[in-house]
């Protein structure tokens, strides 16, 4: 089923290094955050900790999109390797800090400020280096490969952090970032130098204005809008149902605490087992389009469970099945969006993709304390279950959305710019371009 470390050494060497790079750079990320939190709520409380995580959500929404045109301007392997240090640093202050045990909020925050700002350089551009890196049929095997890394970073970085945290302080946990981030420094490093990418023509136009332009290019193509547009209100309902619902629907049950953390693992191990091969094999057997209208009515019927299931092992497998279907999902058309993409629009449309990402997590846990107000958590889950269902239908509505997964990878390649030239400022071509 699995054929990972085949595929894995099938890969040029600058990808398995990216690969790296970014799976220790999530573990140094998810160590960290799940450090600080407990650190800042263990020394200056909720009010602290309230503070602290939205002053670092507003900054990355607002950093994605404003520092989006570096990706378009600059070497994208340069900028990795930059960011990584940046990155590096930051761990580093962290760690010295909870040496000293020097606890300062305003610190804290401005240390977080500076790693999104990395992390607003880094994401978009890891996104869009994968198609540099690898021939277009080779692609969606990368972001295979892509999504695992993902998958293990999000899966092992809490346990580790827990563990860190048991059995020393904040210091060892802090520390054991530090360690990770300088792994994923050194593992970018060894990317290679701009010498082996491109040459880019120097940019004829300001800041704002490729700013602009990347924002009119994502809205301008009608496909990708409602596509992205309907996959963010989907995210809406999805996202309480797996994270701030989760301990308290375990909580209302009178279950153990462990069969939180069984929930949270199944749901990592279900995406985990989808990017491995399980999706894979769905969507070479069915195709993209059909592999899609699959995986929706699965997520929803994962909803349904954990709000009907009294059982630990039955939401432990409803956690299982949505991780499975949100695998599909992600997979069936990333590599033909990014493929459809101009490439010197690649890491600004990623980086508004990434915006809208954010905008959808922050308005994700608003509605569901909204929802609590009026209902149960039982009864939530219900209501933000027809919800997913029907931004689901939505998606599946999105005018041109079949024909454009059923295309070939090479029909794909500069498909937007193709049927939109207006969106990236090109004249439009005369005659009927459709699937060419």
């Amino acid at each position: 089923m699995f054929a990972l470390p085949m595929s894995w050494h099938r890969q040029p060497a600058p990808l398995r290094r990216l690969l790296i790079s970014e799976t220790f750079g999530l573990l140094a990320a998810s160590t960290a955050q799940l450090s600080l939190a407990w650190w800042v709520g263990r020394s200056g409380g909720a009010g602290d900790l309230s503070r602290y995580a939205m002053l670092l959500a507003l900054g990355s929404l607002l950093a994605l999109p404003l520092l989006s045109p570096l990706g378009d301007r600059c070497a994208k392997r340069r900028l990795v390797r930059l960011a990584a240090l940046v990155l590096l640093a930051e761990a580093a202050a962290l760690a010295l800090l909870a040496q000293l045990g020097h606890y300062q909020l305003g610190l804290l925050c401005g240390l977080g400020l500076l790693g999104a700002l990395a992390s607003a350089v880094l994401l978009p551009v890891q996104t869009s280096l994968l198609a540099e890196l690898v021939p277009a049929p080779q692609l969606p095997e990368a972001l295979r490969l892509r999504r695992a890394a993902q998958a293990l970073g999000s899966l092992l970085g809490p346990g580790l952090a827990g563990m860190a945290l048991a059995l020393g302080d904040v210091r060892l946990a802090l520390g054991l970032g530090l360690l990770l981030a300088a792994l994923s420094a050194g593992a970018a490093w060894r990317l290679g130098t701009e010498a082996s990418e491109p040459a880019r023509p120097a940019p004829t136009s300001g800041w704002w204005q490729d700013l602009g332009a990347g924002l009119r290019a994502k809205w301008g193509v009608p496909l990708d809008r409602w596509w992205t547009l309907a996959g963010a209100l989907m995210m809406v309902f999805l996202l309480p149902a797996i994270g701030l619902l989760l301990p308290l629907r375990v909580q209302s049950l009178g279950l153990a605490a462990g069969w939180f953390g069984a929930c949270s693992a199944a749901l990592s191990l279900g995406l985990l087992a989808g990017v491995l091969g399980l999706a894979g094999r769905l969507i070479a057997r069915v195709g993209r389009a059909r592999a899609i209208a699959l995986a929706l009515p699965a997520c929803a019927l994962g909803m349904a469970l954990l709000g009907l299931c009294p059982w630990g092992p039955g939401l432990a497998g409803a956690c299982g099945l949505i991780g499975l279907g949100m695998s599909v999902t992600q997979m069936v058309g990333q590599s033909h969006r990014l493929l459809a993409i101009p490439e010197a629009f690649r890491a600004r449309m990623s980086a508004a993709q990434l915006c809208v990402a954010h905008g959808a997590g922050l308005a994700a846990p608003a509605l569901a304390g909204a929802l609590l107000k009026l209902g149960s958590v039982d009864q939530v889950y219900g209501w933000l279950c027809l919800g997913f269902v029907a931004s689901s239908l939505l998606l599946l509505a999105v005018p041109g959305l079949g024909p454009f997964l059923r295309l070939d990878h090479e029909s794909v390649r500069g498909w937007y710019a193709r049927q939109h030239p207006e969106a990236f400022g090109l004249p439009r071509e005369r005659g009927p371009i459709m699937g060419r």
